[in-house]
């Protein structure tokens, strides 16, 4: 039977993915009804992929974060239909809010901060002045305390980070964030190959910051990927030296060890049994019939056919090229 819900919110999401003829959705089951949820969710990311030929890259790349030990959004497939009309595949994505950071990180109570694109951002410091870091860590719970409880520790983070690298410089950064867990985030980027992501191509993106309410200690969260599996010979420090706080944390042997631990770790995650290419195929057969029927989709179905191909390839290709760069950076 269908599960209905009524009186919900839905706006028009998305920067580069905006369309007017397949337009990513956000549903918010308690916009108007307060407490509504489905199936536990107060929320729902309707994602067109307009950046995804194969449709598949974030689900495959969420499914894959989880597997390697880190929190990310749960992610399924649906036909979305508006006023009986087929409106086409979507990837439905679980929104990252309090249900989810109580069920992934055992504090719903916590501070969540979405990053914004503005400008290119690769975390230097942005000055004393709160306004900048409110452009591009846009508050998600607690939204009506104080700009100074909200953003001090964010901007003491940027500060601390952009320090000279000295005896104490990793002391006071990591009173601010998880370094450990950075490099493990990163780590997994790289190996997906993400171009649009904590080492983006354009600055950091698509990510969300939280800490705790009893701590300053931030944390990365996964959030949009679908530019991941971008090219299979990805070196594995790309852009890394662009980054204020990676290019820093890199001077660490400790942290680069544990970031090149993380990168084996996915290569061989991903090799064994053929995850991740049995992952792919899965995945593909459960779509493809609705890819096809799918009109509003920006490319063609042999663009689909080639995408899903290029996954593959990536999938048997990827673990040992990257086993091979790290063998030769250790």
């Amino acid at each position: 039977r269908g599960v209905r819900v009524r009186n919900v919110g839905v706006r028009v999401r998305g920067l580069a993915t905006r369309s007017a003829i397949k337009p990513g959705l956000h549903v918010d089951f308690n916009r108007y009804v307060a407490g509504q949820a489905f199936l536990g969710m107060a929320a729902l990311v309707l994602d067109n992929a307009l950046k995804d030929p194969s449709l598949i890259r974030e689900r495959t790349s969420m499914v894959f974060i989880k597997r390697m030990g880190q929190p990310a959004p749960r992610e399924s497939f649906g036909r979305v239909y508006i006023n009986g009309m087929y409106e086409g595949l979507y990837a439905f994505v679980e929104a990252v809010d309090t249900v989810f950071l109580a069920r992934e990180l055992g504090d719903g109570l916590g501070y969540l901060f979405e990053h914004k694109f503005a400008n290119g951002f690769y975390g230097e410091f942005l000055g004393e002045d709160y306004a900048a870091y409110k452009l591009r860590f846009q508050a998600q719970t607690h939204r009506m305390e104080p700009d100074y409880t909200l953003y001090a520790p964010i901007r003491e983070l940027f500060r601390e980070i952009n320090q000279d690298v000295d005896t104490v410089w990793r002391e006071r950064v990591s009173w601010l964030i998880d370094l450990n867990q950075v490099m493990t985030h990163v780590a997994i980027e790289t190996f997906l190959a993400e171009f649009d992501g904590f080492l983006g191509g354009s600055g950091m993106a698509n990510f969300y910051l939280h800490r705790p309410v009893a701590s300053n200690v931030h944390r990365l969260i996964a959030w949009d990927r679908d530019t991941t599996f971008q090219q299979i010979d990805a070196p594995i420090f790309a852009r890394a030296s662009d980054n204020a706080l990676v290019s820093r944390a890199l001077r660490f042997a400790d942290l680069r060890t544990l970031y090149l631990d993380v990168l084996e770790q996915c290569a061989r995650a991903a090799a064994q049994d053929r995850w991740l290419e049995a992952e792919i195929y899965q995945t593909h057969q459960l779509i493809r019939d609705a890819v096809y029927e799918d009109r509003a989709k920006p490319s063609s179905n042999e663009d689909y056919e080639l995408a899903i191909d290029h996954l593959m390839s990536f999938a048997r290709q990827r673990p040992a090229f990257v086993l091979n760069e790290v063998a030769n950076a250790r």
